[in-house]
């Protein structure tokens, strides 16, 4: 008998993330001491596929690191390879289909102030080398056996690379829920094929081609136009759902003090996509996307910062606002 349980599949970059503890940002030209805090997995799509499976949700990973040695499939993975492997490991993702490249795993290096919000600065290394299309047979092969409803990527990978999501998420037969973030590509054709596409504010707007003063009905009414539904988040206020049914806000539930923003998108996208794959509607699962959002901002760091999907669920059936 064939297993019914969906997996989700995500396509996108695998980070090491170092965090730098800051007072203030500094300004151009100038230094400033910082403290080194955490080390630990990063990347848009590892994020997004430890928030999926802490849902409870098979999340298969298609990503890309480095080895110690160019054109030797023989030798170990590098260091941080190791570290990022382990690590989505112990968070329940089906690492087995992560290519060894020869380029170096992927980095970000993380400054968050003391108010809790962050710069980022990455080095893509071996991310740039992972293309959809080199996967298309296998998760054709894949769905045969198990339902694949999402394909969950990111801005992350390469455009050219981009262009190929489409043709992965219909091998899948599945969804394409498609985070612009990086906007790294406005290629027409890949944002109409998004179902949706998973915007913050200004994203939608630079999708859209309009000024990021542009009141927010109106970038609604831009995205309608462009993709198949979208879900725009809108920071302590939640997200905006656009689809057939017109625009449905979602508010966010109230949590404590903000410590770290750092992953908190990332906690959203990947629970949203979990969520939809185990049959819940786009508002539906939008409700708990913004809870695990929410969620995700109490503690350091990013995927080490998400919580269990039982936490996500009861924080937005107790805590929601009205």
């Amino acid at each position: 008998m064939q297993d019914q349980s969906p997996v989700v599949v995500v396509c996108g970059s695998i980070n090491v993330d170092t965090f730098v503890g800051l007072q203030q940002f500094p300004t151009p030209g100038e230094t400033v001491i910082g403290r080194r805090g955490l080390q630990g997995l990063g990347g848009k799509g590892a994020n997004q596929a430890v928030a999926s499976a802490h849902m409870g949700v098979e999340t298969l990973l298609l990503a890309s690191v480095g080895q110690t040695s160019a054109n030797n499939p023989t030798e170990p993975l590098d260091p941080l390879a190791l570290l990022a492997i382990k690590e989505l490991q112990q968070h329940g993702v089906n690492t087995e289909f992560i290519a060894r490249t020869n380029e170096p795993t992927g980095q970000a290096f993380i400054m968050n102030d003391a108010s809790g919000e962050n710069i980022i600065i990455v080095t893509s290394g071996a991310n740039e080398l992972t293309n959809p299309a080199a996967h298309v047979d296998l998760v054709k092969e894949l769905s045969a056996t198990r339902p694949m409803p999402v394909v969950l990527a990111q801005g992350e990978l390469t455009p050219a690379h981009s262009a190929e999501l489409p043709a992965l998420a219909k091998a899948a037969g599945a969804r394409l829920f498609l985070n612009l973030a990086p906007v790294t590509t406005k290629d027409p054709d890949l944002v109409a094929a998004a179902d949706p596409l998973i915007l913050n504010e200004l994203e939608a707007a630079d999708i859209t081609g309009v000024s990021r003063e542009t009141p927010m009905e109106e970038i609604f009414t831009a995205l309608a136009r462009v993709s198949r539904s979208a879900v725009v988040t809108l920071g302590a206020e939640g997200a905006a759902v656009i689809d057939s049914d017109g625009v449905t806000r979602v508010p966010a539930p109230k949590v404590d003090t903000i410590v770290d923003t750092t992953g908190a998108g990332d906690a959203f996208c990947g629970t949203l996509a979990a969520a939809v794959a185990t049959g819940a509607s786009l508002a539906e699962a939008t409700r708990l996307a913004v809870a695990a959002g929410s969620l995700a901002t109490q503690k350091p760091g990013a995927a080490g910062s998400y919580v269990t999907g039982q936490e996500v669920r009861t924080l937005q059936r107790t805590r929601c606002q009205t």
